[in-house]
C-alpha cells in the first residue's frame, strides 16, 4: 500500500503534490544564451511516475523529452528551448503533469509561466566575501560611545569630588577650625553627603 501524500507543494487542481524547479521562465530577448531553460521535476515518491509537458504557444518552443518516466526518489531537467524570434513581453504557460506508471489518468499538475522580457538580464551584484570573526583573546577593545562601552561623565566626577571635600570639612560645634563658620557642616548635612558620594561611587564602580 503506498503511503497517504501530504498536500505540501500540491496545485491548485492536482491530488498529488507536484515538485518543480522554477515555477517561472524568463527569456530575454537580447540574450541567446537566454533562450533555453531548464525545468526540473521531482518525484519524492516510493514508486515510478510518468510526466508530460503541455503548452498553451508548442510552436514557438522545442521542448526536449516532452515526456518520460521519473524513478522512485529521482528527477529529471527538461530543456525548454524558445524559437526565435522572440515576441517581446509575451506570456504563455506550460504544464507539467504526472501519471502513475501506466495509467492515463492525471494524478497531479502544476504551472509553469513562460515570459520573453526585453533587453538583457542585469548582471548579479558582486557579494562581499565572509571573513572570519577575530577570537575573544585577540580581539581589540574598542572604545567608543557604541555598542556597549560609555565614556564617563565629567559631572559624576565632580559630585564626587565636591563630596569628598564636603566631607573634609570641620563638623559644627564638633572640631576648632580657623575656617569660617559658613564652611562647618553639621553631622546630619555630613550624613547626607556621606550617602550621595556612596552613590556616585557605585556608579562610578559600575563603568
Amino acid at each position: 500500500m503506498r503511503p497517504r501524500q501530504t498536500s505540501q507543494g500540491s496545485d491548485d487542481d492536482g491530488n498529488l503534490p507536484v515538485f518543480i524547479s522554477p515555477t517561472e521562465l524568463k527569456y530575454y530577448a537580447d540574450d541567446i544564451s537566454a533562450h533555453k531553460q531548464v525545468v526540473t521535476i521531482y518525484n519524492p515518491y516510493s514508486y515510478t511516475l510518468k510526466y508530460k509537458v503541455l503548452c498553451t504557444a508548442p510552436r514557438k518552443y522545442h521542448v526536449i523529452e516532452s515526456e518520460g518516466l521519473i524513478k522512485s526518489h529521482c528527477r529529471i531537467d527538461v530543456v525548454i528551448r524558445h524559437k526565435e524570434p522572440l515576441e517581446e513581453s509575451s506570456i504563455d504557460k506550460f504544464q507539467i503533469q504526472l501519471f502513475d506508471h501506466g495509467s492515463s489518468a492525471v494524478r497531479g499538475h502544476k504551472q509553469v509561466i513562460s515570459q520573453v522580457l526585453p533587453g538583457k538580464p542585469m548582471a548579479p551584484v558582486p557579494e562581499t566575501p565572509l571573513q572570519q570573526l577575530p577570537s575573544p583573546e585577540n580581539r581589540v577593545p574598542e572604545h567608543n560611545t557604541e555598542g556597549g562601552q560609555h565614556r564617563m561623565d565629567p559631572l559624576v566626577l565632580l559630585v564626587a569630588a565636591v563630596c569628598g571635600v564636603a566631607l573634609l570639612l570641620p563638623t559644627w560645634q564638633v572640631d576648632s577650625s580657623t575656617l569660617p563658620p559658613y564652611l562647618h557642616l553639621t553631622i546630619h548635612q555630613k550624613l547626607v553627603v556621606a550617602y550621595v558620594l556612596g552613590l556616585v561611587t557605585m556608579v562610578i564602580l559600575h563603568f
